[in-house]
């Protein structure tokens, strides 16, 4: 597919990316995000006794998408498992799931605030819009360096911290990151859309297929008047 280019580019110096629009800064993810925040903080906002979402990782799909309808009582969850709240981006840090995509820009928890397994990393913004932050998570650069940077046993490996720190990409103003967020929203939901279309059609081929197969085997056409 044949993208527009910006009108000048500049080099990255970073081996992947190479070249990158003129007024886009390199810069490490450290730079622009707080990682794994402190669940302290939480205990000036509610209390242990109030209601959180809990999120498995189960419940938060490769597109993005997440089921907050899990709730639990905040001690029940302040102990060993990951917190982020609305607004936080969460990625995966074990395979098969990093690789997968498993990851969700966070919204709609209770009382503002989530919990969920400890193979999750938290990303909170400093100065990046979160739609923006949400889909560099998504990209195949993010993947494939994140992916030759895991460390452990076959079945076991996991993302590094240091990973997430230095992760390097150029970065442009807010402005043009919430327009490129805007831009993705639009083309993402469009794409989805004809997946679904796809979808629907292959399942409906599929259930002819089944009962063209069933009609014949069981008397039901006559194959000799068939074409």
């Amino acid at each position: 597919m044949k993208y527009k280019p910006y009108p000048k580019y500049k080099p990255s110096g970073i081996e992947w990316i190479r070249d990158i629009p003129e007024e886009w800064n390199v810069l490490r993810l450290k730079y622009k995000i707080s990682l794994d925040p402190s669940k302290n903080e939480v205990l000036k906002i509610i209390s242990l006794d109030d209601d959180v979402t809990f999120l498995p990782m189960a419940y938060v799909t490769e597109g993005g998408d997440i089921n907050d309808e899990n709730e639990k009582k905040l001690e029940d969850v302040f102990s060993g498992y990951t917190y982020f709240r609305d607004n936080d981006v969460v990625v995966a840090k074990i395979t098969p799931c990093f690789e997968n995509g498993k990851g969700a820009l966070i919204k709609g928890m209770k009382n503002s605030i989530g919990f969920g397994t400890a193979e999750f990393f938290v990303l909170r913004s400093k100065s990046l819009d979160v739609k923006y932050l949400f889909y560099l998570t998504k990209s195949d650069y993010f993947r494939k360096i994140g992916e030759a940077s895991m460390k452990g046993a076959a079945g076991q490996k996991r993302i590094p911290d240091s990973f997430i720190k230095d992760f390097k990409i150029g970065f442009p103003e807010q402005i043009e990151q919430k327009r490129i967020a805007n831009y993705l929203d639009k083309k993402t939901t469009e794409i989805d859309g004809l997946i679904h279309k796809i979808e629907s059609a292959i399942a409906k081929l599929r259930e002819y297929r089944s009962s063209l197969i069933t009609a014949a085997v069981t008397g039901k056409i006559d194959v000799r008047l068939e074409k």
